[in-house]
């Protein structure tokens, strides 16, 4: 039976590792929000139209020249080519201001979704694991605003204007099929090779600059290990590197970037090269091409000089466009790693506890990682039951393992050898923990609450931090105003309901005492507290003791 239990463990964590290989973000849910819909129907028109009045300009082009003897004709023409133009500019300034709307919606959705995702995700840690937080608040924080950073460089560099651009230029290639068959099709079939092959080349740039997006979050993250989160600072003041590591990663960076940066060079001036190439091209086509018009000849060089520039556009800021997909890249490996871990959904997340009787604790072995020749810090053989409305104090001299002990019950270790049950005697069931698989320990977990010194509120409403809920449920004015009767600090305090939170302006004592109050509204089946006495004045100590007395009444506490 212990063999067993042993091999569906082992299974248990090989199963996400498995996963990490397999899982898809499903980015239809990111790009799903409110506004897209007008937002889109804006920039689709807007690309119609750009089509539409790019048609035009050929026959306009070359009705001007045509019409140059005669001045009341000349004038008209004149007149419906600036029509034309002004119509560009307003159509090109409505979708620039679509895009930009889209884009502001879509980093603060893309932002919104990568923290809900993580906030829901639990870092578990067994004795196979060397640490047990693989994404820290301050770096998930870090990366989510670097990587959607690209996002905003495509609108401050304009680089949606080349969509718009090549619209009207396809379409103006095409309108010049009307005039001059071979001519028009020989420059269209040309500039769409041209184009088509500085996009193609582009995906290995994307590799590259993928390679320095990873190189320079290895190296803030080897600084930041080393010099306490200070960005940007290789170098101490005896002029050496702060570490080997820093040393190797760095350099690392500056080769990955100067690769970066020929690749720039070399695929810009390769781009900078396609008009003389289009001319001699379209000079060698004019015997076959029998044009005679002066006219024409007219409108083929101003269409290979409006052509031109959003081909060059697309080496210039294809690579703001690469960098971009390495951002997207880089958010869904961040999102696949939290989706094949443990996490709660969003649902469940905020539903009712399950009613329970006992918990049983049976607790064979656990170890923590260690390298050959290191001694590891060990428990084995806890075993306690509990019962809803009881309150258990770990007591142990420091580095005794009571931390360890309640970071088991909390579902952030796994233990190797262990056996945790909840159990309701009306319902004669039990809930396992670890259990047979990833949802046993998402089930267990939800039943848990924490206060610990570094509890998290958020910069919302006091109602939100206590709910945890965007729709206040209609219970908690009652709520609050028992728990004001019951703990008089919140009044001396002088928060309110719709106070909004500000957690830089909180002592830890009073974000604990909001965890507490969190945690006995939500009624959790199990609240562990960790320290949280310690450091605390006379009043606040004796608001969160009351606290603790209140939770009591409906949960197993442990403290």
């Amino acid at each position: 039976m212990e063999l067993l239990k042993k091999v569906r463990l082992q299974i248990f964590f090989q199963i996400r590792v498995k996963l990490m290989s397999t899982s898809q973000i499903k980015w239809f849910d990111i790009f799903k929000f409110k506004g897209i819909g007008p937002l889109m129907l804006v920039v689709l028109t807007c690309l119609g139209i750009s089509a539409f009045l790019g048609s035009q300009i050929p026959g306009l082009i070359a009705e001007l020249s045509r019409t140059y003897d005669d001045l009341s004709l000349f004038k008209q023409s004149l007149i419906n080519l600036s029509v034309v133009f002004i119509g560009v500019y307003l159509n090109r300034a409505i979708y620039q201001v679509g895009v930009n709307k889209f884009i502001q919606l879509l980093v603060r959705r893309v932002r919104n979704f990568c923290y809900e995702k993580w906030l829901l995700h639990y870092d578990v840690q067994s004795s196979k694991d060397k640490k047990t937080e693989a994404f820290p608040q301050g770096e998930v924080l870090a990366r989510i605003m670097n990587d959607t950073e690209a996002f905003r460089e495509l609108i401050t560099s304009g680089t949606f204007g080349i969509f718009i651009d090549l619209f009207f230029v396809i379409s103006c290639l095409v309108s010049f099929l009307k005039i001059n068959l071979i001519s028009g099709g020989f420059l269209m079939a040309i500039e769409v090779i041209a184009s088509v092959s500085l996009i193609w080349l582009s995906k290995y740039m994307r590799a590259i600059y993928l390679s320095v997006r990873n190189a320079h979050g290895n190296m803030s993250r080897a600084v930041a290990n080393v010099v306490g989160g200070i960005s940007e600072t290789h170098y101490t003041e005896h002029q050496m590197y702060a570490s080997k590591s820093c040393e190797k990663k760095f350099t690392d960076f500056l080769n990955k970037q100067l690769v970066s940066n020929i690749w720039d060079a070399g695929y810009y001036s390769l781009a900078e090269s396609l008009y003389p190439m289009l001319l001699a091209c379209v000079v060698l086509i004019f015997p076959y091409s029998k044009i005679t018009e002066v006219a024409v000849i007219f409108a083929i060089v101003d269409l290979i000089q409006r052509s031109i520039g959003p081909i060059k556009d697309i080496s210039g800021k294809i690579a703001n466009v690469q960098r971009a997909i390495t951002g997207f890249q880089r958010i869904g490996g961040f999102i696949n790693h939290l989706e094949d871990g443990f996490s709660s959904d969003k649902r469940s997340a905020l539903g009712e506890a399950v009613l329970f009787d006992e918990l049983e604790v049976n607790i064979d072995h656990f170890q923590y990682f260690s390298t050959k020749g290191q001694s590891a810090f060990t428990l084995k053989d806890i075993h306690f039951v509990g019962n809803r409305g009881e309150l258990i104090g770990l007591v142990g001299l420091s580095g005794s393992g009571k931390s360890t002990l309640l970071n088991i019950l909390a579902a952030n270790i796994i233990p190797d050898k262990a056996d945790i049950k909840l159990k309701s005697q009306n319902s004669n069931t039990h809930h396992s923990y670890p259990g047979e698989g990833p949802m046993d320990v998402v089930r267990y977990r939800e039943q848990i609450g924490i206060v610990s010194q570094e509890s998290h509120v958020f910069t919302e409403t006091l109602a939100f931090n206590i709910t945890l809920s965007d729709q206040i449920p209609e219970n908690f004015n009652k709520f609050w105003a028992w728990i004001e009767e019951q703990i008089p600090y919140f009044r001396e305090w002088g928060i309110k309901a719709d106070t909004v939170i500000k957690p830089e302006e909180l002592s830890s004592g009073q974000k604990q005492l909001l965890a507490a109050v969190r945690s006995c509204y939500l009624k959790k089946t199990i609240v562990l507290f960790d320290e949280i006495s310690s450091g605390l004045d006379g009043s606040l100590e004796a608001a969160l003791r009351k606290v603790v007395l209140l939770v009591q009444q409906n949960s197993l506490t442990i403290i």
